[in-house]
Formats: structure tokens, C-alpha cells, sequence
């Protein structure tokens, strides 16, 4: 599991995971505040059509009692989305989103007022590569429910790489860490407009 878990309407824990080598996303749902797991079902991928290893690493979110999403690193080239109306116990087939995925990690938070914060690399492996730059290091936000997104705002960029994001919310802020050229751990602090 890379990253956090989320605690839906209800009290249930759900924790994102995956395995690999086999790469597929599914989830851990507590209904008893972490003392027992139960496995989602995990995320259907056409595979016929996936030319890489599948998806890891996903994020969550809730949208409503019950509906529960999730964002997902991939190898090939998008991030990678996949939808739950029963409180993540299935899910939908995977499916590509417009967002550029470089086989890196991403994360994401749903702020108290419903925007989306995802903190990612917007490349792409180029032809024939199982991994693309891991740089420029974006925060783009999502106003519907992931369906679009705006507002992209550099964190940072050059050689190497800024990978590995996480950020959580509080208020109107966020808080993001990261790694910064395999060296060290980069944190912002952002504030955003109401």
C-alpha cells in the first residue's frame, strides 16, 4: 500500500492496496475501525488490451454514501480509474482517464469542499520505454467529481526526479511530500482560494 487510507460515511476504513507482480488494484475495507480486513474484489482490467503490467498504487475517494473511486498508477500511459457503488466491495472495469501517466506513483485528496487535489507527473513513457520522466511535479484540481480538471499548479521540476507524491488536506490547505531527486523529501504547504 503506498497510499493512505480514507474513513467513508459510514466508519468504514477503506485502505487502497495492490499486488505485484501481477499489478492489479483492489482494496482493504475495515468495518471495525481497523481490528479485522476484508479484500475487495479486485479492479477488473481488460487485459487483451493492456500491453503492460496493469495498475498499482491507487487513491481514493468518496463521492457519496457508497460511491467510492479511485485513481491508479499504470504502464500504460494514463492514469487509470475505476468506480464503486457498493462501498468498494467491486468494482467497475478499469478505464483510462485523459490524465498522462509516466508509471509513477500519484496520490489524491477530496477536500471538505469537494475539490480533488491530485499531485502527479503529467508525462508519458515515450514509444517503447516502461517508464517516462518523472518530472515536471504538478497539482491539478477537479471541481466534478474527477471528471475534468484545471488549475494546474507546478511544485517543482528539472533534472532527475520528484516522485512519490502524498498530500493530505485540512481547511483550505495542503500538505505535500515528495521525493526530490532520490536525495531527500521535499514538503510544501499550499493555501488554496476559496
Amino acid at each position: 500500500m503506498k497510499n493512505k487510507p480514507i474513513v467513508l460515511h459510514d466508519g468504514t476504513i477503506a485502505a487502497p492496496a495492490s499486488v505485484e507482480p501481477a499489478w492489479d488494484a483492489f482494496v482493504d475495507l475495515s468495518y471495525d475501525g481497523g481490528e479485522t480486513w476484508n479484500r475487495s474484489a479486485t479492479v477488473p482490467l481488460d487485459r487483451s488490451i493492456v500491453k503492460g503490467k496493469g495498475i498499482i498504487q491507487p487513491t481514493l475517494w468518496e463521492s457519496a454514501p457508497g460511491k467510492i473511486h479511485m485513481l491508479a498508477r499504470s504502464t500504460e500511459g494514463a492514469i487509470y480509474r475505476s468506480d464503486s457503488d457498493d462501498g468498494g466491495r467491486t468494482w467497475c472495469p478499469a478505464y483510462p482517464t485523459a490524465l498522462p501517466n509516466n508509471n509513477s506513483g500519484i496520490d489524491l485528496v477530496k477536500m471538505d469542499n469537494g475539490t480533488l487535489a491530485l499531485v502527479y507527473n503529467p508525462t508519458r513513457p515515450d514509444p517503447g520505454k516502461l517508464k517516462g520522466p518523472r518530472t515536471p511535479l504538478v497539482l491539478r484540481l477537479s471541481r466534478d467529481n474527477g471528471l475534468t480538471w484545471e488549475d494546474e499548479l507546478l511544485l517543482d521540476e528539472g533534472e532527475k526526479q520528484y516522485s512519490y507524491p502524498s498530500v493530505i488536506a485540512k481547511d483550505s490547505e495542503l500538505y505535500i511530500v515528495y521525493t526530490w531527486k532520490r536525495e531527500r523529501i521535499a514538503f510544501q504547504q499550499i493555501t488554496l482560494a476559496h
